[in-house]
């Protein structure tokens, strides 16, 4: 995943808690108020603390990708907050005051893990500076005279707080955080390491694969007879399958790396469909099924010029299509897609993928997107394949941010439905003309 989709669903979660951050201040004032523990700075900056937790979180969920900003912000503020109340509790010989002092000393400490979870940079610097003021702000009020009852009282709880928990919280955050980097650079690195062990061992068998298939393709040229046609088709179809296998894994294991990342450009989606269903006509044609597409243009505007990633999608629908076409005996195989309008002129690319094969058991059907799965009817006929096809289209969908459902009874066939989110087009793609 991109890191800019990976910090715009970090603040999507921040923003919540930011919420409920804000919601409890607001009610601890009220509590604090009514049994009269609240001190002039409380009064007078508490609301506006509590407003800026609420406001950071409108701000995360509207503008997710200003995270580090908003945050940095509001983690400074609050640190200044809680020095200020500080500052005047320490003043005063007080129940009042020792709450305050002791609440908002152990309170802190949130501050750092806010800092460290939410901040990709300068985490460390905010805790230090917030640490250091607080250090400076004790020394400074036991130097000016202390009264001696009050730092009697306090002195076993502040200090404690103050030299031991603070400083071992920040270095435990740092700890974690610099293990947590250490941990995304070593998947990184295996992910990595994978990519390139596959990509070797593509190469290394698919070259041989492609030399077998063109000689294969030359054996039919020289041999007519019925038998050796049969056994070239044979080897036609394994080498094939073999390749489909290759493929499967290779692009199943590729897709948990985290660095995998979208190529998007502007696409003809028409064409791309039927491109793909002509691509697989052969193979429907042999199986003497009938591989219809319908393209429909709906009211959200033309499939025509969409931004997409041509070849992601390609390999979405051909893994739908050949996996209908596998499981239908006799029959018809349908593609069709239309446009489904949203909000705010966004759109969908819908998509359908239905046949009139031998179905799956709807008790079974939660089941058809894990890997190495294959459902088999009893009686029916055994079908080849690496039962990764379904679980390469599930990944790939929701890489793409969409959704694919299935509805299918025994002996009535099956259709995927799947949709996926488009982003809006410019107006002068809109006023194209429909493709047809």
């Amino acid at each position: 995943m991109p890191d800019t989709d990976t910090r715009a669903l970090a603040a999507r979660r921040v923003a919540p808690l930011c919420l409920l951050v804000g919601l409890g201040s607001a009610l601890l004032l009220l509590h604090d108020g009514a049994a009269g523990l609240n001190l002039g700075w409380e009064r007078q900056f508490g609301p506006l603390l509590a407003v800026l937790y609420l406001s950071t979180a409108l701000l995360l969920w509207w503008r997710p990708r200003w995270l580090d900003v908003v945050m940095g912000t509001t983690l400074a503020c609050t640190g200044a907050y809680f020095l200020g109340v500080i500052q005047e509790a320490a003043r005063l010989d007080t129940p009042e005051g020792l709450y305050a002092v002791g609440a908002n000393a152990q309170f802190m400490p949130l501050i750092y893990v806010g800092a460290f979870v939410t901040l990709r940079r300068g985490a460390v610097w905010l805790s230090g500076t917030l640490y250091l003021a607080l250090v400076a702000l004790y020394g400074a009020l036991y130097l000016a005279g202390p009264d001696e009852r009050l730092f009697t009282q306090l002195s076993t709880h502040m200090w404690t707080v103050l030299l031991l928990v603070h400083p071992a919280c920040i270095l435990a955050l740092q700890h974690i955080t610099a293990l947590r980097g250490r941990l995304g650079r070593a998947e990184r690195e295996a992910h990595a390491g994978k990519e390139r062990f596959l990509a070797m061992l593509s190469h290394e068998i698919r070259s041989p694969l492609q030399t077998m298939l063109g000689s294969i393709d030359l054996l039919a040229l020289r041999l007519h007879d019925e038998p050796a046609q049969r056994a070239i088709d044979r080897l036609r179809r394994s080498a094939t399958q073999l390749e489909a296998h290759l493929r499967d894994v290779t692009e199943y294991t590729r897709l948990e790396n985290p660095e995998w990342q979208l190529h998007e450009e502007d696409t003809d989606l028409v064409a791309l469909i039927r491109d793909v269903c002509d691509q697989l006509a052969p193979l429907a044609e042999h199986k003497r099924l009938s591989l219809r597409c319908e393209v429909a243009d709906a009211h959200a505007g033309p499939l025509s010029l969409q931004r997409v990633d041509p070849v992601r999608l390609r390999q979405i629908l051909g893994n739908l299509i050949t996996n209908a076409i596998k499981y239908t005996p006799d029959g018809t195989v349908c593609v069709r897609a239309a446009l489904v309008g949203r909000a705010q002129g966004h759109s969908d690319l819908r998509l359908e993928v239905e046949d009139s094969g031998i179905g799956i058991d709807p008790a079974e059907l939660h089941r058809i997107f894990e890997p190495h799965v294959r459902l088999e009817t009893p009686g029916s006929e055994r079908v080849a394949g690496s039962g990764l096809g379904l679980a390469v289209v599930q990944r790939l969908v929701q890489r793409l941010g969409g959704r694919i459902l299935v509805d299918s009874l025994p002996g009535q066939g099956s259709r995927f439905i799947l949709t996926l989110p488009l982003p809006p087009a410019p107006p002068q793609r809109q006023s194209r003309p429909a493709v047809t």
